[in-house]
C-alpha cells in the first residue's frame, strides 16, 4: 500500500508552472482513494514565496533551497529525489509531462528502481490497485496500465487532463531540508533559455479556438473564419495542411507537430480529425465539428457535429451568435 504521494513542483524563472497545480489535483484525488499522505517537493532557489503558495493547497511541503535548483537540472533533481525518497519505502511520485520532465522522468525511474508511466491522462484506484490511462502508437490506442508488484511508481501527467481548483485552505506545513548533494560534483549545467518564436496570437493559452483544416478548400476566404473567431471571442488556429499551404504561420498549428492546446471550446472547421491533430488537444474541451464528409473521424470525438458546406454553415453560425449576443 502506498504510504505517501509525492508531487514534484515544477517552476520556471521563479514562478510555479501550471503543471504543478495539475499534478496536485491528481494527487488530491489519489490521496483520498488510497488513503495516502500528500507531500509536495519543492527544489528551488529563493523558494519562500513558492513554498507559501504550495502550502495553501497541500498539507505538507518539503523544500530544498539551493542555487543549483534555480533552473531544472535533471541530474541535480534525480540525485536529490534519491536522497528524499530512499527512506520512504513505497510511494507514488507525480509530475507534469512537460518538456523539462521528458528528460527527468526516465532518469528518476531508473535511479529509484520505480515503475514508470508517461503522459497519463487519467488515474484511478480500482480494487485497491493503481491504474493509469495513457495513449500508445501515436495516440491510436488508449491503454490502461497497472503496476503489478511495484511499490514505487513514477507517473507523468498530461497537460490539461487534471483541472485544478484552488482551495487556499490547506494551511500545510513547510519543512526545510538541507541540500543533500554536492553541486560541484554535477556534470550537467544550465546554459540559457531560448524562447520559442511568438506570433500575434497565443493559441496555447486560448479558452476558445476556431480551427481550420484542409476542408476549407485551396483558395479560401480566411476573413470569414477570422470574423467568426472574433465574434465568439476566440483565436484562429489550424491543422498542418493550412501551414503547408502557407495560409497561416506555424504558430497557429495545433497538433503533435505543432502546439498543444487546452481550450474550453474547440470549433473544428473542415478538419478530418487525424490522430496527429487530435493529439495536440489536451483536456476535455467542448468540441464542435463542421465537415462535409459524414464519415470524417472528427465526428467520433466531437460533442456536436454539423455535416455541411463551410461556406454556408460558418456565416449562418456567426449570424446566429450575433443574434444571441443581442
Amino acid at each position: 500500500m502506498t504510504k505517501n504521494i509525492y508531487v514534484l513542483a515544477e517552476h520556471r524563472k521563479g514562478a510555479l508552472r501550471d503543471t504543478t497545480w495539475e499534478a496536485i489535483a491528481a494527487g488530491r484525488k489519489l490521496s483520498s482513494e488510497l488513503g495516502a499522505d500528500l507531500v509536495c517537493v519543492l527544489l528551488a532557489n529563493n523558494s519562500a514565496q513558492m513554498a507559501e503558495q504550495l502550502a495553501a493547497e497541500t498539507p505538507r511541503v518539503l523544500v530544498v533551497d539551493n542555487p543549483v535548483f534555480q533552473t531544472m537540472n535533471s541530474e541535480a533533481v534525480i540525485k536529490t529525489l534519491q536522497e528524499i525518497l530512499k527512506p520512504a519505502g513505497s510511494y507514488l511520485l507525480l509530475m507534469g509531462a512537460s518538456n523539462a520532465i521528458l528528460d527527468l522522468a526516465p532518469g528518476v525511474s531508473v535511479a529509484l528502481d520505480a515503475a514508470l508511466a508517461t503522459d497519463c491522462f487519467s488515474v484511478e484506484v480500482k480494487d485497491g490497485a493503481l491504474l493509469a490511462s495513457r495513449q500508445m502508437y501515436s495516440y491510436k490506442i488508449n491503454a490502461n496500465v497497472s503496476f503489478k508488484n511495484s511499490d514505487r511508481v513514477v507517473l507523468t501527467l498530461r497537460t490539461g487532463a487534471f483541472p485544478f481548483a484552488p482551495s487556499g485552505g490547506a494551511k500545510g506545513t513547510i519543512e526545510n531540508m538541507a541540500c543533500p548533494i554536492d553541486p560541484t560534483s554535477l556534470r550537467k549545467r544550465f546554459v540559457e533559455y531560448v524562447e520559442a518564436e511568438k506570433g500575434d496570437v497565443d493559441i496555447a493559452s486560448a479558452d476558445i479556438i476556431v480551427s481550420i483544416g484542409r476542408g476549407i478548400g485551396d483558395e479560401p476566404d480566411l476573413d470569414i473564419f477570422q470574423s467568426l473567431s472574433d465574434t465568439i471571442g476566440g483565436v484562429l488556429a489550424c491543422s498542418r495542411p493550412i501551414v503547408d499551404k502557407n495560409l497561416l504561420p506555424k504558430y497557429h498549428q495545433v497538433g503533435t507537430s505543432g502546439i498543444e492546446v487546452k481550450p474550453k471550446v474547440y470549433l473544428a472547421l473542415g478538419i478530418s480529425g487525424a490522430f496527429q491533430h487530435l493529439g495536440g488537444i489536451k483536456g476535455s474541451p467542448l468540441l464542435i465539428a463542421v465537415n462535409k464528409d459524414p464519415r470524417a473521424p472528427i465526428f467520433r470525438v466531437a460533442n456536436y457535429g454539423i455535416v455541411g458546406d463551410l461556406n454556408e454553415v460558418v456565416p449562418a453560425l456567426e449570424e446566429k451568435i450575433k443574434e444571441l449576443k443581442g
